[in-house]
């Protein structure tokens, strides 16, 4: 049983974040302040971020909850301020195809977090 992890941590300019469990609408909610929160002191200071998006282990209850997060993540002002995205993903299918139509190179899919967070002190 994978324990449920909802979390956001800064360090330095790397925020930290966790969706990892079996995961709810309100769930997404309650990460998604955390996340908001620490997204914004940045951009309040006008500097950007990088971001290691932890969502290895991550059990949507319904397909509406891929949705709800889809659409809070996917927000124009989070993603205009942060210089590169590490999304760390099981292993499969899903990553595979992300990977393969990813045309960014600020933004990488892994399924070992150390590799992820080489990457991303490195970019």
């Amino acid at each position: 049983m994978i324990e449920q992890n909802i979390s956001t941590t800064t360090s330095g300019e790397l925020i930290t974040t966790h969706l990892i469990g079996k995961i709810k609408i309100e769930d997404v909610n309650e990460w998604f302040n955390g996340f908001e929160q620490a997204c914004q002191q940045f951009i309040s200071e006008g500097r950007k971020y990088k971001l290691l998006v932890d969502r290895k282990g991550y059990i949507p209850d319904h397909f509406s909850v891929q949705k709800a997060w889809k659409d809070k993540f996917f927000d124009e002002s989070i993603l205009n301020h942060s210089k590169a995205i590490a999304f760390l993903l099981e292993e499969g299918e899903i990553m595979d195809y992300l990977q393969q139509s990813n045309t960014r190179d600020s933004v990488k899919f892994f399924d070992d977090y150390e590799q992820a967070l080489v990457w991303i002190s490195h970019f």
